[in-house]
């Protein structure tokens, strides 16, 4: 937990809405709600912070390790090389406020949908939705 984290690549977006935070992973097509402890420790991450300056910062109830965990097993970070972002003053007044444990609610209901491609998947001279013949 001492290297920084990435996006495990261009196929990982994320975003804030009316206060939740949804990642999506467009390769598989599964995505991510973020309880609002998972949230702050997923901003922190994106932008560079190593996991142990983090833990460092959290108290010691919360499961940060656990939550690690489960990002790497859903292919949404990978160990980056760069140096890691330092802890900012904001981000510290935040992580001491979290009393929750970090979770995150995996959908695949809409996998099909996501990780269609109706521009090349569909006939070059009918167009979407037609689709390609096989053969």
């Amino acid at each position: 937990m001492d290297k920084r984290l990435d996006l495990a690549g261009p196929d990982i977006v994320f975003e804030e809405f009316d206060g939740d935070l949804v990642v999506l992973n467009l390769s598989t097509g599964r995505y991510f709600g973020f309880n609002p402890s998972a949230a702050v420790l997923w901003s922190a991450l994106a932008a560079g912070v190593c996991p142990a300056d983090l833990q460092a910062h959290l108290a010691p109830a919360i499961d940060l390790a656990t939550f690690i965990g489960a990002l790497h097993e859903n292919a949404l970070v990978v160990e980056g090389d760069e140096a890691p972002t330092p802890v900012t003053d904001d981000l510290r007044a935040q992580l001491a406020k979290l009393t929750e444990q970090p979770q995150l609610e995996i959908y695949d209901d809409l996998s099909d949908l996501i990780v269609a491609d109706p521009i090349h998947d569909s006939d070059a001279a009918q167009g979407w939705p037609v689709r390609p013949a096989q053969g």
